[in-house]
């Protein structure tokens, strides 16, 4: 087992490498360990979760063997005490995680319902299966977790993140505005900023605002150089802006970081139609021909 966790160490410490000297031709690499360190670190917590079984059932065995039940009954608390329903939870909240990395989120939903169950007031466990929920468009449920998560802790990034996402979905403006708002500013979780500036970033493009929209776009890539989303969107604003060459230039950037993606490839096809426009002379025209 020790040589297993080794193995697993050196991969993550080789990832690590490769992510701080990132290469946007290792993108799908990148991706694909990281996946599969996922699904391997969840197996092997599955071992670890049988063999813990199999110790209680040892213990049992062995309390059932002896004739001195006081001894044995201190030895058998003790090793009860060594798999606690905390280290049960976080066990059950790890393969979730694992679970909505792989967008099996039907499976993620079942496992947090076991977390919650045991503990109701967990607020990882419910934020996830907000998470799950959002991730499958069922909005509705997803929202009534986060806010669950809000009354137990009011600043929460994760769930003012999320929140804010879901009410962006929905329409709701001013309540995306309010939670993006607060997730944006806060400092404890790089990676809920980050995505509030972004989600920020749509709900005043959708509204178009556009001088805003680039605004917290800009902020997004400046946390986040690899966020292929907010270079796209950032071109798609400065179109609407007419300024084309600068519109060229941000969807160069997210073509640059993977060309292969979705965002990558979107970013293709609108420098493809733009392009002729920064031109000398030339004018934006519509698909008729006659000027915009």
């Amino acid at each position: 087992m020790n040589d297993a966790l080794k193995y697993i160490e050196e991969r993550i410490k080789e990832l690590e490498k490769k992510v701080k000297k990132y290469d946007p031709r290792e993108q799908k690499s990148i991706l694909k360990e990281i996946k599969n360190l996922y699904v391997d670190i969840a197996n092997a917590l599955s071992t670890l979760s049988r063999a813990q079984d199999r110790v209680r059932a040892i213990a049992q065995d062995f309390r059932k063997a002896k004739t001195s039940q006081t001894e044995v009954s201190k030895f058998y608390s003790f090793v009860k005490s060594q798999t606690s329903a905390e280290l049960d939870l976080a066990t059950l909240l790890d393969k979730a995680w694992n679970l909505i990395v792989m967008e099996d989120h039907d499976e993620a939903i079942t496992v947090l319902k076991k977390v919650i169950s045991i503990d109701p007031q967990n607020i990882k466990g419910m934020g996830l299966m907000g998470l799950a929920f959002m991730n499958r468009q069922l909005y509705d449920d997803a929202m009534l977790y986060l806010q669950r998560v809000l009354l137990i802790e009011p600043e929460n990034p994760f769930a003012l993140n999320n929140l804010g996402y879901i009410c962006y979905k929905k329409g709701i403006w001013g309540e995306a505005i309010e939670h993006l708002g607060h997730a944006a500013r806060q400092e404890k979780d790089r990676t809920a900023a980050l995505y509030a500036n972004y989600y920020l970033g749509l709900v005043y493009y959708e509204r178009s605002m556009i001088p805003d929209a680039i605004k917290f776009f800009e902020k997004a890539v400046k946390l986040g150089p690899n966020l292929q989303e907010a270079y796209y969107y950032l071109g798609l604003s400065e179109v609407k802006r007419f300024e084309f060459k600068q519109a060229v230039n941000y969807f160069a950037q997210c073509v640059e970081v993977d060309p292969e993606s979705k965002y990558g490839k979107l970013s293709s096809e609108e420098i493809k139609k733009i392009k002729p426009l920064t031109d000398a002379g030339k004018t934006f025209e519509d698909e008729d021909g006659s000027p915009a």
